[in-house]
């Protein structure tokens, strides 16, 4: 009898195993929300002070705010892009002059996520020293 029941789990073990559903639940890009495609970088200025360098940042490039939440010491904007993409920036304080400012497009693209950056830090230029103009 125990083997007759071990036959039937086998049975039904190998049954279960069809290549075609596994690539249905196989995922579509390799980062998988772990942050490895997250880009971060530290600015000189308080986490209040680089909320709307962030907010301005990011309705230039046209992207949608999705949601916003902040307080003194930090917080996240996630947007999202015209493709539908989410685009993550994190602000979180390091003290009271200096913050880490970390951003991911999904799905995990890092140049877009230093573009963002780059343009970040071209609002935080004296305006005379700007390469573009707000």
């Amino acid at each position: 009898m125990r083997i007759h029941m071990l036959l039937v789990i086998a049975a039904l073990a190998v049954a279960g195993c069809d290549k075609k559903e596994t690539a249905k639940v196989t995922p579509a890009t390799r980062d998988l929300g772990t942050g490895l495609n997250t880009v971060e970088k530290t600015y000189a200025r308080a986490p209040a002070d680089m909320v709307p360098v962030v907010q301005r940042t990011l309705q230039e490039l046209e992207l949608k705010i999705d949601s916003e939440k902040y307080d003194n010491l930090g917080g996240e904007t996630v947007a999202l892009r015209a493709t539908g993409q989410k685009v993550t920036v994190g602000i979180k304080g390091l003290d009271s002059r200096s913050c880490g400012v970390s951003i991911r497009v999904e799905p995990g693209d890092r140049n877009l996520a230093n573009l963002i950056h780059g343009r970040i830090a071209e609002h935080l230029l004296p305006a005379g020293e700007r390469t573009r103009q707000p």
